[in-house]
Order: structure tokens, then C-alpha cells, then sequence
């Protein structure tokens, strides 16, 4: 992945050279002009950018630009501490920043990774949830979009259920009641759909993608690729990654709808 930034200061950058390290390459930016370019091209697939430019132009309106016509496009603003910031952080906020990071408060590396982990995450899974929406009720839909923002761990019913603020059968019955996979089994296939968005790049191995994952080994992430769906993970890598393992959760949603039965 290619990481277009806008990021002029020294220590910044070396920050976020640290952090992409052996994932990303990073092609720095002097203006918001070269990051759009970069993003229209196909050039790039992730921004990290100041609120100026090396001319002291806002790229709030570049920020508005790139979320509204290239929204699978995440965009992390980096921000320095200052007076001057206090007030551009809602409208940054509300332009649509995928993520937000303060220079020497949550920039060290593993912060910044994880920071800009989430940004991906979070624009992956509103994709992949509205190309869902069609197949799951709209009460169902915050518990489908949690999962995926949080694919990379393997959460618990628990959790999950707290975030939604009701009891873990409530969610089991909810979930059962409109005739879907459960809860446990969403959890399970939304991790999937993470490793095979990793697994659509070459580069990465198996165990390269279980270990980010927080799986116990690339054994553990195979043998449950094969449990959900019937297919190593080396044939859902040849046919087509992620759009493989959208098909096969489809398919068990669907399957799983045909077998509903008729309302009273």
C-alpha cells in the first residue's frame, strides 16, 4: 500500500516512516494538490495529512474532498498540540477524518499504527457492511459494523453485546429471531473478511496475517478458513480475497434467510 502525507515535520515523519515500516511506502507531499493527485490517480490508498501545507494552506477543504468523492479512502490528520489546533479539530472531526493523531501524545509507533489500523478498518467496514445492508435487518446492522471495525481481535460475545448496550442473550436471541448466523459465528466470519483483505496483498504470508490478526497461528487462521466456508486459504487468496469470503457469507446469510420461517 502506498500512503500519500502531508506531514512537515521532521520528527513526524520519522515517526511515520517508523511506523509503516515493512507494510507501507510512504511518498511525502508538499501540497494538498499532490495528495489528491495521488489518490485520483489510484496511486495512493491511504492519507496522512497536517491541517497546513508547506504554504500554510488549510487542507481542511482537500480533507472534505477526498471523504465525499473517494470515501474508501481512509484520511488520518495529524495534528500538532497548540491553541491554534483547539479549533480545528471538530471541523476536521466533522469533515470526516478517519482518525485523528497528536504529535507527541499518541504518535510513538505502536499508537500511530494502531491509529492508523483503525482508519482502514473503519472505512472497510462501512463498505462492507452497506454491501451486507441488503441482507440484514437495520437493528442488526451496529452489531454487523461493530465486528468489523474490530476484526483484528478476537473479541467476545460479551464485549461485543456491552458495546450495544443490552445483555449477551438479548443479543443471541436478536440475532436468532432474524434467522442469521451467531453471534459467535459473525464474529468468526468478519475476522475472516479482515485476513482476506490482508491476504489480497502478495507480500503478506499466512502467518504474517494471523500474527496481525491476533491469531493464535497461521494453522488456527487456516483450519478456520476451512471450517466457514470449505476453501484453503490459498484458494480464497486465488479467487479474489475478500470478494471470495464476502460470496461464501452471503451465501450462509441467504441460506439461512430461504430457511426463515413465514411469519404468524
Amino acid at each position: 500500500m502506498i500512503v500519500a502525507a502531508l506531514v512537515r515535520d521532521p520528527t513526524s515523519r520519522a515517526r511515520l516512516s517508523a511506523a509503516l515500516r515493512n507494510e507501507s511506502a510512504v511518498r511525502y507531499c508538499a501540497r494538498m494538490s499532490e495528495v489528491l493527485t495521488m489518490v485520483e490517480t489510484g496511486l495512493a490508498a491511504l492519507v496522512v495529512t497536517e491541517h497546513r501545507d508547506y504554504d500554510g494552506s488549510p487542507t481542511l477543504p482537500g480533507i472534505r474532498h477526498l471523504r465525499s468523492a473517494f470515501p474508501s479512502v481512509p484520511v488520518v490528520v495529524y495534528l500538532p498540540v497548540s491553541a491554534e489546533v483547539a479549533g480545528v479539530v471538530m471541523e476536521v472531526a466533522k469533515a470526516g477524518a478517519s482518525q485523528l493523531v497528536f504529535q507527541g501524545v499518541d504518535d510513538l509507533k505502536p499508537a500511530l499504527r494502531t491509529a492508523i489500523d483503525a482508519a482502514v478498518d473503519q472505512v472497510s467496514a462501512a463498505g462492507l457492511s452497506a454491501e451486507l445492508e441488503p441482507l440484514v435487518p437495520a437493528t442488526i446492522l451496529p452489531f454487523l459494523r461493530y465486528c468489523m471495525e474490530h476484526a483484528r481481535r478476537d473479541i467476545s460475545v460479551e464485549e461485543v453485546a456491552g458495546a450495544m448496550g443490552v445483555h449477551r442473550k438479548t443479543l443471541v436471541d436478536r440475532l436468532r429471531a432474524a434467522r442469521l448466523p451467531s453471534p459467535r459465528s459473525v464474529i468468526g466470519w468478519c475476522r475472516l473478511l479482515a485476513a482476506a483483505r490482508l491476504l489480497d496483498d502478495p507480500g503478506r504470508t499466512v502467518e504474517q496475517v494471523a500474527l496481525k490478526l491476533d491469531f493464535p497461528s497461521g494453522t488456527a487462521l487456516r483450519n478456520m478458513c476451512k471450517r466457514y466456508t470449505g476453501l484453503r486459504t490459498t484458494e480464497v487468496r486465488q479467487n479474489g480475497g475478500v470478494r471470495c469470503l464476502m460470496h461464501a457469507f452471503k451465501g450462509e446469510l441467504v441460506a439461512l434467510a430461504a430457511n426463515r420461517p413465514p411469519a404468524a
